[in-house]
């Protein structure tokens, strides 16, 4: 699935749904606590010009879930809209697993 937006003054910009997922990971992982994105993690659905994403993450024991989620939430809107032309819609972010350090 590629993404496009056609402008007449300078071109057409396409984006690869793998471009969008690819933000949306690493903007998921720049986040302090967040482990990893788990296994395929990314999900996005594009209608028109708004992105709606399901995001699976690992955290860390010691972090707030509900926190983290929402500064992941915040970081990947952010990010999108920064580098590319849509808007983010719904952000899911469930968080799949805890990982406990060892001491």
């Amino acid at each position: 699935m590629a993404a496009k937006r056609n402008n007449s003054s300078s071109g057409d910009v396409t984006y690869g749904s793998h471009v969008l997922r690819s933000i949306i990971r690493l903007a998921a992982q720049e986040i302090s606590g967040v482990e990893s994105v788990y296994g395929r993690g990314v999900r996005i659905y594009v209608r028109d010009e708004t992105v709606d994403a399901d995001v699976n993450i690992e955290v860390d024991s010691e972090v707030s879930c509900s926190d983290i989620a929402y500064k992941v939430q915040d970081n990947i809107k952010k990010n999108v809209e920064t580098a590319t032309f849509y808007k983010m819609g719904v952000i899911n972010v469930n968080i799949i697993a805890v990982r406990f350090s060892k001491h």
